[in-house]
């Protein structure tokens, strides 16, 4: 029998069942530190079996990776993209920041593990650094109409930001405000 026939004969993904399990991975995460989180604490949080969990995620990194992408969809994505609307590139990292503060010990651990393993690191480009470059290059519009000096832009700010936060270093108000000078004064979109 088929991998996609035997799924088809389980229960049906639960989008409540889902959310529980994502919610449940972030908090613990927040709580234990993403090397001390193992998928029986998030199970039991989540009032579900580690199956439930192995047959939606491949391993915890995965999990992971896509309950803090889930957060900042949540927390994130609003005030950010009102940041782009306005044109505010200060606003877009501050929003950021405060985002990327509770979880940069668990980010850390994630960058490294992704080095040596290909599959948590697509899925912390392809979660993690992809919306957020994308949503940088959107904003950084409203300072260029050169699309390689807005790449040039995202880079050099996207670098700025994960050196800091890999180095345990403060992402504070006044680096958002330094950041944004880069790209030089903001138009109306």
């Amino acid at each position: 029998m088929s991998e996609t026939a035997r799924r088809a004969m389980g229960r049906p993904r639960s989008a409540e069942s889902e959310a529980a399990l994502l919610d449940a991975a972030y908090w613990r995460m927040l709580d234990l530190g993403y090397d001390a989180l193992t998928v029986d604490a998030i199970a039991k949080a989540a009032g579900a079996g580690k199956q439930t969990i192995y047959r939606r995620w491949p391993h915890k990194a995965a999990l992971v990776i896509e309950a803090v992408a889930a957060k900042a969809r949540q927390r994130v994505d609003r005030p950010r993209e009102a940041a782009v609307r306005a044109g505010d590139l200060a606003a877009f990292l501050k929003a950021e920041f405060a985002a990327l503060k509770p979880i940069a010990p668990s980010l850390r651990t994630l960058f490294v593990e992704a080095q040596s393993d290909p599959r948590t690191a697509e899925a912390f480009r392809a979660a993690m650094l992809k919306p957020r470059q994308d949503a940088l290059r959107r904003i950084l519009a409203a300072y260029s109409a050169d699309a390689e000096l807005r790449d040039a832009l995202a880079e050099a700010i996207d670098g700025a930001i994960w050196r800091r936060l890999f180095l345990g270093e403060s992402l504070d108000e006044g680096l958002a405000r330094r950041l944004a000078a880069l790209a030089g004064p903001g138009k109306a979109p």
